[in-house]
């Protein structure tokens, strides 16, 4: 079984691959294509970063807005609390 690490590099390394080949002029994209794709380019990983920042911005916010509250899960923790406050106080530590 491959690691997560192993998968996502071979997803990454084609395209690091392609954009350094580009930016180095072995793919000669740039002397075909029109100027202002040029700008795009050199700054693709720059823009890839950017992306994948405001994507995981977003996804943070989304999970914190759609969070689910478990009232049960909480009595269960005060309940949980009180048994180990009593525990301290027989110990003497409160």
């Amino acid at each position: 079984m491959v690691s997560q690490a192993a998968i996502y590099f071979f997803h990454i390394f084609p395209a690091i691959l392609l954009w350094f080949l580009s930016v180095m002029e072995f793919i000669p994209v740039l002397k075909y294509g029109p100027e202002f794709m040029h700008h795009y380019i050199l700054y693709a990983p720059l823009y890839a970063t950017l992306l994948l920042a405001v994507y995981a911005i977003c996804s943070i916010i989304y999970a914190v807005a759609t969070f689910n509250d478990c009232a049960a899960a909480k009595a269960e923790l005060i309940q949980e609390i009180k048994e180990a406050r009593e525990d301290l106080k027989k110990r003497n530590i409160i």
